[in-house]
């Protein structure tokens, strides 16, 4: 099944201007910016709503003027519509414009005039709103939206006070199509003439930026380790509104080629114990083809919180950029009380390790500062392993208001130390240079941590470890039906750990990708940038592209309906050819074929026999390396407890002669490249 395809298109990121050669209004959506209109101060309701539409991956310009917005057929307003917004003329304009077919999409209204329009009487603000049900009989507005915490999303926690001012509707004309939980209206739809309009009643400042600031009160319903898609579903559900309301609508998918999902593997290194046992999960991942993330952290001081583990660590962690992993900044002193800006402050730039000399004592970390651990990291790292570091995330996922700016300032380009759980959302977004609701917007893109070994309240241990793979398993399912990526961040520092590890990822949905961090950050930043264009001529579908920044992994999503023809071109008119399959919801997916990012053919592991097993005392190794091999025994917690260099083949170890307790083992084998582990049970 081929069918005649191409490109894609960029113009400048965040920049619609510039795409004019074959620019059209019919298929693509006006955000109007009311910034003028509301003499808004803040840049943030607006970054808001084109973050919204980023993520939907539609067809949308941006705009200042009301005039050039109702030349699309779906004007989604940036900020709330203020009762003198508009003059009595752009009020008239409106009204003819939803009544001519016109699509109007809302939030937070004020404006009475408008009332009629929107099909409301009355529109009263409330600061004890802590829920939103949606309901689901409305077909194609909630595609997407079936799993029971998607159908009831969180607005904040009834146990921390008021929430932010939020609107609900009293409905004339107008049918709701979700409620708040004392009953009234949240989202109303109002068909008015030939047109439609959508009024949320939470400002799209409150349901995007506030939460990707981590300005909500608590609204997630799990920190991490669970499924938190409220963010995401007012993203699902604007592009439903959209796809509704335009026939064969395309918009661009949100993972590499024709996968459903992606799972990125990353590792915070902060212990010596770490240290010591990351050599199991490096060559692990290795044989598995797996690119993982090592965030590492640079100790090269010890004080009352930490030693100085980095110190003598270098053998270990060039060993991960040998074995074809990427390693990151994980700061350089892992310290508590990285978020609190009077103890570290912004800084200046030019920090070494000569000069930087930051200490945990008494209980708070002085001499620290937020430019001198992401330089001084970030220096020590490169300048020791040749590598260019792009990507941090802070110790204990802390995070200092200017953390943005800081990465910017010191050249880096990812950043993960949130929990996607914690800004409800598991999608990349461009984080603010500082903290605030007037901040702008940086280039370090924020990729959420998703799933991770860090469990509060129920730790994970050697026992319970099964239960806690059942839960990542659950979430990553459940991620995966939204087509969303998937990071998991382990320690490690634990032999079972990486058994974990492995569980889970035989666990995993077999049509999800496992890719690098870091190629899955290039990814989203040139799906931004790529802008395009369709037209439908009866029942051929033209999808126009520049192509400057097409990559390979880019797909798109079409509603097929009664299509007969969908044709992909680039700027000149020139074609290719993608494949495309059946997809969710009446949709086709059309994807380049996958020829370098399939992960490689999981190397040939070479034999070994360990027996008996459980044992009293007496463990014989056989394995296939002739020419000899190390072999090392841990216990649980990653302490190695004996070593030793075979010649041959085979050995004959004396556990019993080891003083050792009765209980489970870990014996490492290694020859060359070639690591081999196996789970020993004691029994004295």
């Amino acid at each position: 099944m081929k069918t005649p395809i191409l490109l894609f298109m960029l113009a400048t990121a965040m920049s619609f201007s510039n795409f004019s050669v074959k620019a059209q209004t019919d298929r693509k959506v006006a955000v109007l910016d009311m910034t003028n209109y509301n003499s808004e101060t803040s840049n943030s309701r607006r970054l808001s709503c084109i973050r919204l539409l980023r993520q939907i991956g539609v067809p949308h310009d941006t705009t200042s003027s009301l005039t050039t917005a109702l030349q699309y057929p779906i004007v989604i307003t940036s900020s709330r519509i203020l009762q003198g917004s508009f003059s009595s003329t752009e009020i008239s304009d409106l009204d003819n414009y939803v009544a001519n077919g016109g699509v109007l999409i809302t939030s937070s209204m004020r404006e009475p005039l408008l009332y009629n329009v929107c099909g409301i009487s009355n529109n009263t603000s409330d600061d004890s709103l802590y829920t939103i049900t949606f309901d689901t009989t409305a077909a194609q507005i909630y595609d997407y939206i079936d799993d029971s915490l998607e159908v009831k999303v969180s607005l904040g926690d009834s146990m921390d006070g008021p929430t932010f001012f939020t609107r609900y509707y009293d409905l004339t004309t107008a049918s709701s199509l979700a409620n708040y939980e004392n009953g009234t209206c949240a989202l109303a739809m109002n068909n008015y003439g030939s047109g439609t309009v959508y009024t949320f009643g939470p400002d799209f400042r409150d349901i995007t930026y506030r939460n990707h600031m981590n300005f909500d009160v608590n609204a997630h319903r799990t920190y991490s380790n669970g499924f938190e898609p409220t963010g995401d579903v007012f993203m699902l559900v604007v592009r439903n509104i959209i796809r509704k309301h335009i026939p064969n609508a395309v918009y661009k998918y949100t993972v590499p080629h024709d996968y459903t999902s992606v799972l990125m593997i990353t590792h915070d290194i902060d212990s010596k114990t770490g240290i010591d046992t990351l050599f199991m999960f490096s060559q692990s991942e290795k044989n598995m083809g797996i690119v993982g993330h090592y965030n590492v952290t640079t100790r090269y001081f010890s004080d009352t919180w930490m030693s100085n583990y980095y110190i003598d660590s270098w053998p270990e962690i060039h060993q991960l950029v040998d074995d074809g992993h990427t390693i990151a900044s994980h700061s350089v002193g892992h310290f508590p009380d990285f978020a609190d800006d009077v103890i570290f402050p912004f800084g200046t730039l030019g920090n070494t390790v000569g000069t930087y000399a930051p200490s945990y004592t008494g209980g708070a970390t002085s001499g620290g500062t937020i430019l001198g651990e992401l330089e001084v990291s970030r220096d020590i790292l490169q300048n020791d392993h040749g590598v260019n570091i792009r990507s941090f995330r802070a110790g204990h996922l802390a995070y200092p208001d200017s953390l943005g700016l800081g990465l910017e300032v010191t050249g880096y380009e990812f950043n993960s130390t949130y929990s996607a759980n914690d800004v409800l959302s598991s999608f990349p977004y461009y984080t603010a240079q500082v903290r605030t609701f007037n901040g702008i917007e940086s280039t370090v893109l924020e990729i959420p941590m998703t799933i991770s070994d860090v469990f509060s309240s129920d730790p994970i241990t050697e026992l319970n470890y099964p239960q806690k793979v059942a839960i990542w398993t659950d979430a990553t399912n459940r991620y995966d039906a939204n087509h969303s990526p998937v990071v998991l961040l382990i320690h490690p520092n634990r032999g079972w750990k990486l058994t974990a590890q492995e569980d889970y990822l035989s666990g995993i949905p077999g049509t999800m990708l496992v890719d690098a961090f870091e190629n899955f950050g290039d990814y989203w930043r040139k799906r931004d940038s790529l802008q395009y264009t369709t037209t439908l001529t009866t029942d051929t579908l033209t999808v126009t592209i520049d192509d400057a920044l097409l990559t390979q992994k880019q797909s798109f999503v079409i509603d097929f309906g009664n299509l007969d023809t969908v044709i992909f071109e680039n700027l000149s008119g020139s074609s290719l050819d993608f494949e495309w399959k059946n997809w969710d919801h009446g949709t086709r997916l059309y994807y380049q074929i996958d020829t370098g990012l399939n992960v490689p053919e999981i190397a040939k592991i070479p034999e070994i026999k360990v027996y008996p097993n459980p044992t009293q005392g007496v463990l014989n190794i056989v394995t296939s390396f002739d020419d000899g091999y190390e072999v090392f025994l841990f216990n649980l917690s990653g302490q190695l407890l004996f070593s030793d260099v075979v010649s041959g083949s085979a050995k004959t170890l004396q556990l019993q002669s080891k003083n050792l307790e009765s209980g489970t083992y870990i014996l490492v084998v290694k020859s060359g490249d070639h690591i081999i582990r196996e789970k020993i049970s004691y029994i004295r």
